[in-house]
Parts: structure tokens; C-alpha cells; sequence
């Protein structure tokens, strides 16, 4: 393949890698800091909860459409060039979700800011892998790593705390590193393309999975608002379906293809995916929910709250830089394998919980699920590639990244459906139970979606009246979370399955069959 030009000489490569770094770095923060202010941006903005959930995802949702795509973008245009794109994009979006006035600014801001992600996620490694000799590349790639892992774990403590003063500052946050990263990027880095790849993009492909992604995404998360039976949400999920249909067909007969789907035939590589789609979908569910349970709920703070929620992202940490021994002495199959059934463990722990559970039935089940995740995403990558041919290598990456993405936007649309179809009907339940009035009752459905005008007129009330409405709503909101964890359980389960039969060591499988050839993303590993 032809790179162009030959690495940075000297120190200057190692300014590349801390550009990169800097661009990494406020993603996997993004990640999670995002998510503990969502209480605090609810009442703030007084946000529906269909507005919350948008909020995470329309940036997920961009991503997954846009990532497969930006990085061969990257290929032809320059890769220094599209990264400091994707930089100026999550910076400007940042500032937008800054000064936002409303929560509809806030979830395009993040549209903004996912676009700018999906530059950045592919081609920050694109530009340490293009900077080093071989020598020192593995060296280079377990500080970036390492950098990922460190970010994605300090992101609670950062987010809750953030929260806690100002909630726009978990935007703000994120211009320093920005600006770090581009100015450094783009005085070291030197511009690469794949100079043997074609200069055609599947615009059809892209057309045609970003409206069906949106479609059945916006259908499950308006299901609950619309009926789940009702023609408006059966007729959008439909027309999504069938749009993507439509890009299965056309992605077989364009030369350069945003998703190859005979890379699915190669039983590793469907094993691993499987796993990802289920464990990453999984975690975006837990992050989303489980913040808001521990302040809305259980009555933390902010940044209490960040540092509870550390046992889920803080072992990744520590199990990273050990996957390899693990994997050695156990295999692949056997770490992933455990690992998901972790998953479902731990989640099922997490489940079990009601109004005012203690934080020690949460811890059991938050490090459960945290190690479960150092243990599959850490081989991931490796059980992805075990059989796969070289010269797919990039762009079964690219695919695999997005597989994650998008099951992030998916699960978080239909499980928070999901948790406000049983939030509604357990209040209806409990109003009755309790023998409420008819303007308490208006006031518990109220509180249960957050509305700051709820929580004024709670204020308001006797204190006999008010503990028993906050209580109706803390069981609404825990038993709704327990119903809705269940899918995510059955997701899990079945990851489980599928790793077990699927997932194999590099060598316990012969040749993998040979697929056809495309130009684009040779060698190049996108996450």
C-alpha cells in the first residue's frame, strides 16, 4: 500500500501522539460525563424524558451512520486533514451545547458533536499507527490505550462533578483538549492518504443507512409517546426496516462498500461482534439509567453519584493491561465467554432493587458488570481479527466500531420505551394504591418526568403529602428500571451464547474463506 510521506523523525512523532491522544481523550470523557448531568440539564432546561434520551442519542446515532464513512473520507482528503475536521466539529458542537437554551439545542449540539466524533474515533489511531516505525508502535498504541481507559474511567467523577457546579461546564471541558489537539496535530502530524484506493464514496449507502437508522431509532424511542401498535410507530420502524433492506442490496453491488457483510461469515469475527453489540448496548443502557437513579431516587449528588458509578468504568483500568496474560493462560473464548456471563450477572444484581435499596447491592452489581467489560472488550479486537484476512483488516474494524455505536443507539431507544410504558403503569398502580387525588396523582406523573414545575409545586405541599408522593415516585421509577433491565439481560444472554459458540483463538480455526477484494481502509484499524 502506498502511505505517504515516510514518519515524523525524532520527538515530533511523539507530539503526534499526544494531538491524538487529546482528541481521544475528551471522546471517552464525553462518554460518561455526559450522562451524569442529565438530571441536572432536565431541571435546568425542564426537559422531557423523550428529550432526555436524545440527548445521548442523536450523538450515537450520527456516529454510527457517519464513522465507516469518515474514515475513508479520511483516506482520500488526508487524514491530518479530516481528524482536525472532526476536531473543529466536536469543539463547535461543544460550544453550541455550552450556550443552548433549550434541550433541542442541547440534542443538536450533540448531532454536531457525534459528527466530529466519528471523524476522530477512526483516524486518531490512524494517525499514531501512520507516525511510528514498527518498532515503536506498540509502544505508541498502549499509551493510547491507555489514555482511552483512564478517560473513560475519571469520566464519572469529572461528570458528577462538573454537575454539581454548572452542568454547561461538562461542554465546556472539552474545548482545551480540543484546541490542544489540533494545534499540536497539526503542526507535528504529517498528511497521509491511501494513495492505491479509488476516490469514490457510497453516497447511496450512506444515504440509505443513515435515514433507515433514524427511522427505526426514532420509532422505538417515540413508542412509548405514539402506542406501541400505533400506525405512526409500526409504519416508522417499518419504513426503516425497509430502507435498510434497501442498503443491504446496494452494499452488494458498489465497489466500496460502507459495511461488507460477508465479513459476517467468518465465525470469529460474527462471535466477537455479537459480543460487542450486546455487552456496548448494554453499558449505554446502565450509564443512562443508573445515574439518574442514584440522584433522582436515592438522593446522591452530582459528584457523590460519579464517584458510586466508578466500579462499572474503573476496572477496565486495571484488567486492560493484563487481558493478554488472561488470554494466554485461558484463551480467548474462555475470558470473553466469562466475561459476558458477568455481564448478565451483573446486571441481573443490578436489577433487584426497589425505592430506597441500599448502595451495596448497586456496588455488587456495578463491579460485576465492570469487570465483565474488562474482560470482553480488552480481546475484543484480537477475537474480531482472529481468522481474518490482512487485507480486511481495516474495514472489518471500521464495521466493528460502528456494530457497537449503533447498539448503544438502539437499546437506549427501546429501553427507555420500554422504562416510561412501566413507570406509567406502575404509577397508575400505586396513585390507586395510595388513594391519591386527582391533582396528586398529576403531580407524581409530573415528578416521574422530571418537570421543574413538579418539583416546585412538591415544595409546596405538607410534609406527610409530599413524602408520600416522592415515595410513589421513587418505586415507580425503581420498578420501571428493574422491568427494563430485563432486556438488556436477554441481549447479554444471548451475546453469551453466540461468544461461546462463535469466538475462537487466532489459531483454532483454519483459513477463513476468501472475500472479495475493496480498495478501501487496507490494514487500517479503526478502533
Amino acid at each position: 500500500m502506498a502511505e505517504s510521506p515516510a514518519p515524523p523523525q525524532d520527538g515530533r512523532r511523539w507530539w503526534v501522539l499526544a494531538g491524538a491522544c487529546g482528541g481521544l481523550m475528551v471522546l471517552m470523557l464525553d462518554s460518561t460525563v455526559v450522562n451524569l448531568a442529565l438530571p441536572a440539564l432536565r431541571q435546568d432546561l425542564d426537559a422531557s424524558s423523550t428529550q432526555l434520551q436524545w440527548i445521548p442519542n442523536a450523538y450515537l446515532l450520527v456516529i454510527a451512520a457517519l464513522v465507516v464513512t469518515a474514515g475513508r473520507i479520511g483516506d482520500i482528503v488526508g487524514r491530518r486533514r479530516a481528524f482536525l475536521g472532526g476536531l473543529l466539529l466536536f469543539g463547535g458542537g461543544s460550544a453550541l451545547g455550552g450556550f443552548a437554551q433549550s434541550a433541542d439545542a442541547v440534542i443538536a449540539a450533540r448531532a454536531v458533536m457525534g459528527a466530529g466524533a466519528a471523524f476522530i474515533l477512526p483516524l486518531s489511531m490512524t494517525l499514531v499507527t501512520d507516525a511510528f516505525p514498527g518498532e515503536e508502535r506498540g509502544r505508541a498504541m498502549g499509551i493510547w490505550a491507555a489514555v482511552s481507559s483512564l478517560a473513560l474511567a475519571i469520566g464519572p467523577i469529572a461528570g458528577g462533578s462538573l454537575a454539581e457546579i454548572d452542568w454547561r461546564l461538562i461542554f465546556w471541558i472539552n474545548l482545551p483538549p480540543v484546541v490542544f489537539g489540533f494545534l499540536v496535530t497539526r503542526w507535528a502530524a504529517p498528511e497521509t492518504r491511501d494513495e492505491t484506493s479509488g476516490r469514490s464514496i457510497d453516497w447511496p449507502g450512506f444515504a440509505l443507512l443513515t435515514v433507515g437508522l433514524a427511522a427505526v431509532t426514532i420509532g422505538f424511542a417515540q413508542a412509548e409517546a405514539w402506542g406501541w401498535t400505533s400506525t405512526a410507530t409500526l409504519g416508522t420502524v417499518a419504513a426503516g426496516l425497509l430502507t435498510l433492506v434497501a442498503f443491504w442490496h446496494v452494499e452488494h453491488r458498489v465497489r466500496n462498500p460502507i459495511v461488507e457483510f460477508d465479513l459476517f461469515r467468518n465465525k470469529p469475527y460474527f462471535g466477537a461482534s455479537a459480543a460487542a453489540f450486546a455487552l456496548v448496548g448494554a453499558y449505554w443502557v446502565v450509564m443512562f439509567f443508573e445515574p439518574q437513579y442514584l440522584q433522582d431516587v436515592l438522593g446522591y449528588s452530582p459528584a457523590l453519584a460519579g464517584v458510586l458509578i466508578l466500579p462499572i468504568t474503573l476496572p477496565m483500568v486495571f484488567v486492560s493491561p493484563i487481558a493478554d496474560t488472561f488470554v494466554r493462560v485461558l484463551g480467548i473464548r474462555v475470558l470473553m465467554g466469562t466475561g459476558m456471563i458477568l455481564g448478565v450477572i451483573g446486571l441481573f444484581v443490578m436489577g433487584r432493587i426497589d425505592g430506597d435499596t441500599s448502595y451495596g447491592v448497586l456496588f455488587a452489581g456495578y463491579l460485576i458488570f465492570g469487570v465483565a467489560l474488562g474482560f470482553v472488550y480488552a480481546p475484543m479486537q484480537t477475537a474480531a481479527m482472529a481468522a481474518m484476512p490482512a487485507a480486511k483488516a481495516g474495514i472489518a474494524s471500521g464495521v466493528l466500531a460502528m456494530n457497537r455505536i449503533l447498539s448503544g443507539a438502539l437499546a437506549l431507544a427501546i429501553t427507555a420505551s420500554v422504562f416510561h410504558t412501566a413507570l406509567r403503569s406502575r404509577i397508575q398502580e400505586d396513585v390507586t394504591a395510595a388513594d391519591l387525588s386527582k391533582s396528586d396523582a398529576h403531580e407524581v406523573e409530573g415528578l416521574a418526568n422530571g418537570t421543574a414545575s413538579a418539583q416546585a409545586e412538591l415544595a409546596s405541599q405538607p410534609p406527610r403529602v409530599a413524602e408520600q408522593i416522592s415515595s410513589v415516585v421513587d418505586d415507580a421509577f425503581a420498578h420501571a428500571l428493574s422491568t427494563t433491565l430485563w432486556i438488556p439481560i436477554a441481549l447479554a444472554f444471548v451475546g453469551t451464547i453466540l461468544t461461546w459458540v462463535y469466538v475462537r483463538s487466532p489459531d483454532d480455526d483454519p483459513p477463513p474463506p476468501k472475500l472479495p477484494e475493496h480498495d478501501h481502509h487496507k490494514g487500517r484499524f479503526h478502533l
